[in-house]
């Protein structure tokens, strides 16, 4: 099963979907396109369900207003999932964390990439601010996997 949601005229930037196999789509409790940046699914699992959220974040020259609005609307999707539910937030985040997590120790590993830029302070900061952890940060990898 394939969900697809972007914009209606085709200038090939934005969109989110998922793409499910057999036993996720039988697993598959509902989704909400939230709009071009954003989708949520939410699968049937045990001990808890899983919701799943698909990002597909501004780009480093986008206005800062969109970038403030694309996490506000993030958060805003965050506060609707059910409680007990296991949260696993994915997709393009068009942010390069670099090896330094001074002061994001809580949010990210020590094996980032790339050379932050300011605009690079959202998802570090988002992420502490929810209690959330930059998973690729966690392993080192060789520069070809990066």
């Amino acid at each position: 099963m394939v969900i697809l949601f972007g914009p209606e005229k085709t200038t090939h930037t934005k969109g989110v979907g998922m793409l499910l196999s057999t036993r996720a789509r039988k697993s598959l409790l509902g989704y909400n396109p939230v709009n071009s940046r954003l989708i949520t699914a939410r699968f049937k699992a045990t001990p808890f369900n899983i919701t799943i959220i698909n990002v597909y974040a501004p780009t480093f020259d986008t206005s800062e207003n969109e970038i403030e609005a694309f996490y506000d609307n993030l958060e805003n999707a965050m506060k609707k999932i059910q409680k007990k539910d296991i949260l696993i937030i994915t997709g393009d985040w068009n942010a390069k964390v670099d090896d330094d997590n001074t002061g994001w120790g809580s949010a990210m590993g020590r094996y980032g990439f790339g050379t932050r830029n300011e605009r690079c302070e959202h998802l570090p900061e988002f992420a502490t601010l929810h209690n959330l952890f930059i998973c690729n940060t966690i392993f080192q990898q060789k520069p070809n996997q990066k």
